[in-house]
């Protein structure tokens, strides 16, 4: 009766090794230099004057920080464990800065603009229609894999507190982080 359990062991072992090891593999196939939404692309022809971050200011810190600019406000705590980075013109992500300093990604959402009638956000794996606004559709993409290092636990708990108030964009909730402008 000791061999099954002993092979049980050894599966476990080897899940729990290859969960600990994907986010670090996934470094080497998203450079950390280059973010990109999953669609990897812009959304609007470069002559296109639209910029997604114009007017972009950062406000406060600590346990709330807010992003602002011509188009949009989101507002998260937990302000001290997420950043952003402006991909396109069409595109801002906010991630987790423990998880993206571990080599794990760390993306909580990206806010994408596309135009009326580009519909290519619908192959995304994960995504909200967010509104459509100033000539454009706002879409929220969502990360569709595990973004943070499970083995930190505050890290991780950092980033799940965020992904909670981001998950709010993708249930339309009154409460919702982000409002188009």
């Amino acid at each position: 009766m000791t061999k099954p359990k002993t092979v049980i062991a050894m599966l476990l072992s080897l899940v729990l090794v290859f969960a600990l090891t994907a986010c670090g593999s996934k470094a080497e196939t998203e450079p950390e230099a280059e973010p990109q939404t999953e669609t990897g692309r812009e959304t609007t022809e470069d002559s296109d004057d639209y910029d997604i971050a114009s007017n972009l200011q950062l406000a406060g810190g600590g346990d709330e920080k807010a992003i602002d600019t011509d188009y949009f406000t989101i507002s998260l705590t937990h302000g001290s464990s997420w950043d952003y980075t402006v991909d396109s013109r069409t595109s801002i992500t906010i991630y987790n800065v423990a998880a993206r300093e571990a080599n794990c990604g760390g993306r909580l959402v990206s806010i994408i603009a596309y135009d009326p009638d580009d519909k290519d956000y619908e192959m995304l794996p994960s995504y909200s229609v967010i509104g459509e606004k100033n000539g454009k559709m706002y879409i929220a993409e969502y990360p569709s894999d595990v973004q943070f290092d499970p083995s930190d636990e505050q890290a991780a708990a950092d980033y799940q507190a965020v992904y909670e108030e981001v998950n709010k964009i993708r249930e339309g909730a009154a409460d919702s982080p982000l409002v188009l402008k």
